[in-house]
This record gives C-alpha cells, structure tokens and sequence, in this order.
C-alpha cells in the first residue's frame, strides 16, 4: 500500500541559468586572520580570481593590454647617465620589461612589486627582479620583542611570498619571509619594493580602478560562456516530441536519443527537441513547436550594458577602446583627442606612480629622474592620423 499524500506532488528536476548581479565575492574585505601573513581576499587567492577574469573577458582584457601598453610599452627615455641603471647588467630582465610587468600588474591588481640586491658594499642598488604581485602577502605586524616587530615598528614592512598560495603544503611553496625596502637595514642584502594605488578604505591591500565592473565582467564571461554551450548544444529546444506508447527501455531511449542529436543538435540546426514519454493510448507521437521569445534581444541589450561599464570602469570611452559608435565614424581628429584625453585622466597617474617607484631606488646609485615615454605622444598621433 502506498502511504504518500495524494496531494503531494514531486518536485520536478530542473536546471535553470540564472544571471546575477549580486556577485558575494565582487568586493573583497582585507583583513588579519590566524596566519603570519594578511590574507589576499576570505581564501587567499584574490589575485588568482583578477587573472581569470581577465583572461575570460575580450572587453576586460583589451582594455587592461591598451591601458599597459600606453603607460610602459615604448620604456624609459634613455640618456648615457641613465643606461646602465636601465640596462640591468645583473638582472633577468632590463627596467623597461620590469616596468612592463609591474604595468600590468598595476592595471590588474592595483599594485606591483619587485625585488632590489644591493652590491656588496651596501652603497649602491646591483640588481632589480620583477616579483608577481599576487604572489606577496603583507606580513601581520607583530607585538613582541623581536627585531622584525622593532623594524616594524619603524616602519619597515615585511612580506611573504609563495610561488602558488594555493597549496602552500609543497616544500616548493613553502611562504618565504622577506623585508621590504630600507636604506637602514641593509643585512638583508634583498629587499621587496611593493607599491599599491591608493585606495580609500583598505588598510593592506588595494584594489584595481576597475573594481566597480567586476560584476559586469563576470557577467561578460558567463555569457560568452552560455553561448558557448548554446552552440555546442544545439542552442535552446525548439521542440516538444510526446511519444505515448509508454516509456521503452534504456536502451530504446539511448538508441533514440542518439538519432534525435544526429538530426537536431550541433550549431548548423541550431535547435533540439526535448522528448517525453506518456502512457500508452494514441501510439502517433505529438510535434509541439516552441515559439522563440526576445532572448536574442536581451542578449544584445546586456552586450551593449556590459560593454559600457566595463569601459566606464577604465576611464575610457569606446574610442579609446576600440568601437565603433553607432552612427559616427569617428574622425582621426577625435580619436587622437579621445587618445589624448585618456593619456591626461589615466594612463599619466599610473606612470606617476611607477616613476616615483623607480626613482626612489636610482636615485641611490645617483641615477637623474626617470621618465617613461608615452606610448602615442603628439607628434606620433598626428604621423598616424596623417
């Protein structure tokens, strides 16, 4: 005997896509745990989450390449008194690639960071290592008598770094301890330069200028995504096939369901059907179409709510980032003042404060001020536009 309530019904099993602006994680907080260190974000790979972003986004992504490409990508203005400090005889990479990395990552994080050797005397600066922002952790200061809480106390910060934070277990990964900048304590013969765009409201870790489109951006993703899976999937049901000759056997739907995919699925159908069984009666099957509905036009209004914040976010216009506005051309003369408006309001800033960086530490080997070319001047836009 069946002792369910008549009334009851099941609940039917179904998978919805649902877009949601309210993203938990869009913001994170920064604050002191049980570690040595400040967590990046509530699990430590906050950085992890800005790189997948950018490497989801097309919109997201160019715009970051054009903002870091126009801050660093023609390098310093080389003079004899400034060669040899550029050149970086002892180092990997030369200071125009150090301040190419540090640009992305500055445009990407909000912050960057590298690494200083002084030569053996502790008079001049030998070396200079680009260091992967997101793998550096401010260190929590401590509140004891040990000379890294005195240093501290003075105002010399210390940092972990880990080659992935993400399993920390390895030897490999193992956080290493190292003291930041100083012209004091110079046991430490490296040293970490860890430079942060001011942001208000966070006392350890900034946050990148873009930080009020990052629902925008996931959005960007989870669509391109759905349309993805749209395409590969046969795109939505146009469908309703009712058999109601009962339900056959597994193997009778495997063997159907295979033959249906082979007739509706795939991009050039751009359909499916949904198929449903009932119980015996009239053995001729049903055909109910599915009308369209205005998804597409959704679609394309979200496309065009996306692309604006996201450029918004950047401090551009859709000039400077590559489109085309609907019904302008877009003179040479208005994209060369579109291109030198941004340089004005962004891209100056951010060269600012890598410059300040830089010339902190040359100016110890006696090395004059510093200056990153832009990357389109005047003179260079008008021979484009010409």
């Amino acid at each position: 005997m069946n002792n369910k309530d008549n009334n009851t019904k099941e609940e039917p099993n179904v998978s919805l896509f649902n877009f949601s602006m309210n993203s938990s994680d869009s913001t994170p907080v920064f604050k002191e745990g049980k570690a040595l260190w400040i967590p990046y974000g509530d699990d430590n790979l906050y950085g992890t989450h800005l790189i997948n972003l950018m490497n989801s986004s097309s919109k997201h992504n160019s715009l970051l390449r054009k903002k870091t490409n126009m801050a660093t990508g023609n390098g310093f203005i080389k003079t004899p008194e400034n060669t040899a400090f550029l050149e970086n005889e002892h180092g990997v990479d030369d200071m125009d690639s150090i301040a190419f990395k540090n640009a992305y990552d500055l445009m990407g994080y909000g912050g960057f960071a590298y690494a200083i050797t002084w030569d053996k005397g502790k008079k001049t600066i030998a070396r200079k290592t680009y260091i992967d922002f997101k793998k550096v952790r401010l260190a929590k200061e401590l509140d004891d008598d040990s000379e890294m809480a005195r240093r501290q106390a003075e105002g010399v910060p210390f940092y972990y770094i880990s080659a992935d934070w993400s399993n920390t277990r390895k030897a490999k990964n193992k956080p290493q301890l190292i003291q930041g900048f100083s012209e004091k304590y110079k046991d430490e013969s490296t040293q970490l330069v860890w430079d942060m765009e001011y942001r208000p409201g966070n006392d350890f870790y900034s946050l990148p200028d873009y930080i009020s489109s990052i629902s925008w951006i996931e959005l960007d993703r989870e669509i391109s995504t759905f349309h993805l899976a749209s395409v590969q999937n046969g795109f939505t049901p146009s469908m309703i096939i009712s058999f109601k000759g009962g339900e056959p056997s597994r193997e009778e739907i495997k063997k159907l369901k295979k033959q249906l995919n082979s007739e509706y699925g795939g991009s050039e159908n751009a359909s499916r059907a949904f198929v449903t069984f009932t119980a015996p009666g009239v053995e001729a099957p049903d055909f109910i179409p599915i009308e369209p509905n205005s998804s597409d036009e959704r679609f394309l209004q979200l496309e065009q709510q996306i692309q604006q914040n996201i450029i918004i976010a950047h401090g551009a216009n859709p000039q400077v980032a590559g489109i085309a506005t609907a019904g302008k051309l877009g003179s040479s003369s208005e994209i060369l003042e579109a291109e030198l408006m941004f340089q004005k309001n962004v891209i100056e800033t951010k060269q600012n404060i890598l410059e300040n960086s830089y010339n902190k530490i040359a100016s110890i080997n006696n090395v004059p001020e510093l200056k990153l070319k832009y990357f389109n001047s005047v003179e260079e836009l008008k021979k484009d536009t010409e």
